[in-house]
């Protein structure tokens, strides 16, 4: 398809039903492809891998997602990679991080939530491997890795067919799912998983989990959308990431339950 520049004001809620002209015909493989490498991946990248491939492992999936994209004709564009809003992109992010910043500091000043950050993961855990996750780990192999995957590629090949707010809506339900088994381990770790007793706890833990992420899902886009820039979600899904694992090595780290 021909170059088409998203507008910058899709952020708006009014603007959400616009449509991307010139949407191409037939059935659309490289997004079933797409789809179906997302699928596929998630069960292995978050059971099979070793930790030291998880980094370099994501970031070849989210190349090849991208150069299908790009094969398909996808445009930078329409996956929020136009180098000429990455200024804009990190003005708003940079805004995003620091909000969230302040959000996990008053959490961690509050002794009813502050429990719930002391993770069994972080015990025993020194200096270097909690740089590693919040330096390296999350900011590349997730956030970053994520934002591509479900506020890029996806998100793109979405806008490509539908109007913006069912993009938005389905990008972000896949977001969701994609914490199912994400969610399984944190409440073997997290205290909040002592609480839940039977089947019925758990799965209700876990469909509160996907509906969470999904919202989040959602906010990315926005964020997405008013830079209109892959930058900006990608440093708002870096700050809650990391600064939350932060605030949780340090009460685990320091005994401050």
């Amino acid at each position: 398809m021909p170059d088409v520049l998203v507008p910058d004001d899709l952020w708006r809620p009014s603007r959400w039903g616009y449509e991307v002209p010139g949407r191409p015909a037939g059935i659309p493989w490289a997004m079933l492809a797409a789809l179906a490498i997302v699928v596929i991946y998630n069960p292995v990248g978050n059971e099979a891998l070793s930790a030291w491939a998880y980094v370099p492992t994501n970031i070849v999936v989210g190349a090849v997602l991208v150069a299908l994209a790009r094969w398909s004709g996808l445009t930078w564009d329409l996956m929020g990679l136009r180098p000429d809003r990455i200024a804009r992109g990190a003005k708003v992010g940079l805004a995003a991080f620091g909000a969230i910043v302040l959000v996990v500091a008053a959490a961690t000043l509050l002794p009813p939530a502050r429990e719930y950050f002391a993770d069994d993961r972080f015990v025993g855990e020194g200096w270097g491997e909690m740089l590693y996750q919040t330096m390296v780990r999350i900011p590349i192999g997730t956030a970053a890795f994520e934002e591509v995957v479900f506020r890029g590629v996806l998100l793109g090949f979405f806008m490509q067919r539908m109007a913006v707010w069912k993009a938005a809506t389905l990008s972000s339900v896949l977001f969701g799912l994609w914490h199912i088994l994400p969610t399984f381990d944190s409440i073997e770790t997290n205290p909040g998983g002592d609480l839940l007793e039977g089947g019925l706890a758990v799965t209700a833990a876990v469909v509160g989990s996907v509906l969470v992420t999904g919202f989040a899902g959602y906010a990315f886009t926005w964020l997405r959308l008013r830079a209109n820039s892959l930058v900006a979600p990608i440093l708002a899904h870096f700050a809650i990431n990391s600064i939350a694992y932060v605030a949780g090595w340090m009460v685990v780290r320091y005994g401050w339950t």
